[in-house]
């Protein structure tokens, strides 16, 4: 069942959405589409994508009014009236998204009455502040920024032109943000790193003062309830492009760098160097301490424990190089069926250990 959309109609013939996304139009290209919608659910005025080949079935009997398809899809079977065949067709899509979204209006820019903002914070051109957020003293925001409902700039906080800081952001003090970023809400920028030191006579964990502050380069998104914790002294930071997904921890002094990805409750303890275009899986967690070469990829729910070299490909807890890990995983479901011919071998040649009249079972 195809759900409402509130979205701005598309209102673009076929051949001209190939133009815009450098795609080769096959069959009705003069119909014009108004929306966009999934293989399964989207109606004759709706253009959609074939992403993934295990949805050949739904391209095959899809209604959609147009799909776009990879170039090496051209025998593929496909329902739609009209077909555009392009490299990627997620990213196709991505810009038709793009299209729809360039065509909502935008409202003026407005210091909502109910918003704090100090008398020695600055903003730019253009800036929105939604009701009941706080900007603090010393606080910059670039142009054509928008901060929305409830959140919190703190004193000093330099934030660039054009960000989107969602309701319920707090950005604590001297913290940095960059050009073009987005922080979704119950984003935490700058909350105190875990830092104690353990008297080791009383037992009592002693705070260590947190000093430092978070730098977020440009065109940084950062998902709903991710934290960042500034540096104990120094600055955690988070290099341009990268890509942060919800409920992610940073710890103190971290460093991550360009281009990376990080996905779901990713966890990443103090003073870790990620290097430029890493990839850590949905829960995956990381030591302190530790080197990330560039272009790494860690699998979903791996534990890394050392430094991980340029390019590796890791899976499990710990995590290994992943065809070694897949191999020993396949292997663990055999273990009590092996387990039992051990036994059975041990008994008929009598080397049952002294003292035991049988193996211990697993």
């Amino acid at each position: 069942m195809k759900t409402m959309s509130t979205a701005p109609a598309l209102s673009k013939n076929v051949a001209e959405i190939a133009q815009i996304v450098g795609g080769q139009a096959e069959g009705d290209t003069a119909q014009v589409l108004a929306g966009v919608a999934g293989l399964a659910d989207a109606g004759p005025q709706d253009i959609s994508f074939l992403g993934n080949m295990k949805y050949l079935a739904a391209a095959a009997s899809t209604r959609a009014g147009c799909v776009l398809l990879p170039v090496s899809a051209r025998q593929v079977a496909c329902a739609a009236k009209a077909r555009i065949f392009v490299e990627d067709p997620q990213y196709a899509f991505s810009q038709v998204l793009a299209l729809i979204e360039s065509q909502r209006p935008k409202p003026a820019p407005v210091l909502d009455p109910k918003a704090h903002i100090h008398y020695q914070a600055r903003l730019g051109v253009g800036v929105s502040v939604g009701a009941f957020t706080v900007v603090e003293r010393g606080a910059l925001v670039g142009e054509g920024t928008e901060i929305s409902a409830q959140c919190y700039i703190g004193e000093n906080v330099r934030i660039g032109r054009r960000c989107l800081i969602y309701p319920q952001v707090t950005i604590r003090d001297n913290c940095i943000v960059g050009d073009r970023c987005i922080l979704h809400p119950g984003v935490v920028v700058g909350a105190d790193g875990f830092g104690f030191s353990t008297d080791r006579k009383t037992g009592q964990h002693r705070k260590i003062p947190q000093i430092g502050n978070v730098v977020i380069e440009d065109d940084v998104e950062i998902g709903a309830n991710s934290t960042i914790d500034r540096g104990t002294v120094g600055s955690t930071s988070i290099a341009a492009g990268t890509k942060i997904d919800n409920l992610v921890q940073i710890g103190h002094n971290c460093r991550i760098g360009r281009g990376c990805i990080l996905v779901a409750q990713a966890g990443i303890a103090g003073s870790t160097a990620v290097g430029d275009r890493v990839i850590l899986g949905g829960q995956v967690g990381v030591a302190g301490h530790l080197r990330i070469g560039d272009g790494a990829q860690i699998a979903a729910q791996s534990g890394i424990m050392s430094d991980v070299d340029k390019g590796q490909v890791l899976f499990g807890s710990p995590a290994r190089p992943h065809r070694e890990a897949f191999k020993l995983q396949a292997l663990y479901g055999r273990l009590p069926e092996m387990h039992a011919a051990l036994k059975d071998i041990r008994r008929k040649l009598g080397l049952v250990d002294k003292g035991s009249s049988q193996t211990p079972e697993v």
